[in-house]
């Protein structure tokens, strides 16, 4: 059953009207139509929950009966029903909606024809200009997202010490880099952890390597370098590859001499360095690839690196690159307070706050459980953890909203005090 409309409605499409020429207000579906024309016009991301998966959703295009949305994650799975759900002037809505098409990052969906669910906001948000923050990124998986149950209990029963120490507040960084070690030399003693230097000096084969990563973001595994084919044919993994997509791209461009050549000059230049096989995995800080752990075999060891051994070292760089990125979140936090992490507005229920990095900011919107300190006096720093579930891109800078789900004892109460004293004993709405 549709609803009438509220006084923040009326003043919602009172603003509406004087931003847009199609503003025909007298049934529900013009109502909802310019909830998504305020979503576009604020450049406003929210959430598309579908085979109850939540994901990030924005508004490309607004037709007579359809709306298009930006949706990078969905893979289609056979239903043509979800639901999507923002906030608008301190509403919550969450409408059903029918999908109509999907194509590769764009979803069509039709336009709902009446308000079906709304509630407003039991706490009312208070504007401040002089609160500021520190937060870290709390696990939930080394992917982000929701909670990967199966994988995470695989992870931390491979690296169960290196798995306890990432999820401590304060990762120890110097104790991390020993557990890197030791994990790698399980594998082979001989390795290079290497972090890219912007006028290093390499050769050929190094050079190209350095670029296939950084371009790619993949792990390459080689696993008998006696053989060109390891080079270049098609692996046909999901989590290592070779330079079979370089060896087609070079192919087109250069022709089939010329990079069968090349690989073969590789090769033979790797098998002078008596390598017998190697697996080289990226290291990333938040989505940048920075450097690699490069881990392999030689004639003098006399054994082969296996693929269940190069997928050990796969998945030992993707936890050192979240550790590495929560230990950079966290100093950047501190180091950096009033001009990352300014709070701006808080209720009982959550907060808004704001950053400049546009690379925490895309980061955050996997890893998006967060442990925030609020210094809200000098005498008491609240510690609450949350879930940022609004994502606002405002071009030079970038606001994050955050609902609250725990806090330590006491501190919704001096919350409570700090904004009964903020909004002039004005609490509700």
């Amino acid at each position: 059953m549709a609803i009438g409309r509220t006084d923040s409605m009326q003043e919602l499409i009172t603003i509406l009207e004087s931003l847009f020429e199609e503003t025909i207000i007298g049934s529900d579906v013009n109502i909802v139509k310019h909830l998504f024309y305020y979503l576009k016009a604020d450049n406003r991301e929210f959430e598309f929950i579908y085979e109850d998966e939540t994901l990030v959703a924005a508004v490309e295009e607004i037709e007579s009966h359809t709306v298009t949305l930006m949706i990078p994650d969905l893979v289609e799975q056979g239903s043509r029903r979800a639901r999507v759900r923002f906030e608008v002037m301190n509403i919550n809505y969450q409408f059903e909606v029918v999908i109509l098409d999907i194509q590769k990052e764009k979803t069509v969906i039709k336009t709902p024809t009446e308000l079906q669910s709304y509630q407003l906001r039991t706490n009312k948000r208070i504007p401040v200009d002089d609160l500021f923050m520190n937060f870290i990124i709390l696990f939930r998986s080394l992917t982000g997202g929701s909670r990967e149950v199966g994988k995470n209990l695989y992870a931390e029963s491979r690296f169960p010490h290196l798995m306890k120490e990432v999820r401590k507040d304060r990762p120890d960084s110097k104790l991390i880099n020993v557990m890197l070690t030791e994990a790698i030399e399980r594998i082979s003693k001989d390795y290079e952890i290497h972090f890219f230097q912007p006028e290093e000096k390499l050769n050929e084969y190094e050079d190209f390597v350095k670029k296939t990563i950084l371009r790619t973001g993949k792990s390459l595994y080689i696993p008998d370098c006696n053989r060109i084919t390891s080079y270049i044919n098609d692996p046909q993994d999901e989590i290592l590859f070779n330079y079979h997509n370089e060896h087609k791209e070079m192919t087109k461009e250069f022709g089939a001499e010329f990079a069968l050549d090349f690989f073969e000059s590789m090769r033979k230049h790797e098998s002078r360095d008596f390598y017998v096989s190697y697996v080289i995995t990226p290291i990333r800080l938040y989505e940048d690839v920075v450097g690699y752990i490069k881990v392999y075999s030689t004639a003098m060891e006399r054994f082969t690196i296996s693929q269940n051994q190069a997928v050990y070292i796969f998945e030992l760089a993707e936890i050192i690159s979240y550790v590495f990125t929560k230990i950079a979140i966290q100093h950047g936090s501190y180091e950096t307070m009033q001009s990352t992490t300014k709070v701006v507005d808080i209720s009982l229920d959550g907060l808004l706050f704001e950053i400049y990095d546009k690379r925490l900011f895309q980061y955050l919107k996997r890893h998006n459980i967060i442990k925030m300190f609020i210094p809200l006096n000098k005498e008491r720093t609240m510690i609450i953890r949350g879930e940022i579930i609004r994502f606002l891109d405002r071009g030079d800078h970038y606001h994050l909203g955050v609902n609250y789900f725990s806090s330590a004892p006491d501190d919704m109460l001096h919350l409570e005090s700090y904004l009964f004293e903020k909004s002039m004993k004005i609490l509700s709405e």
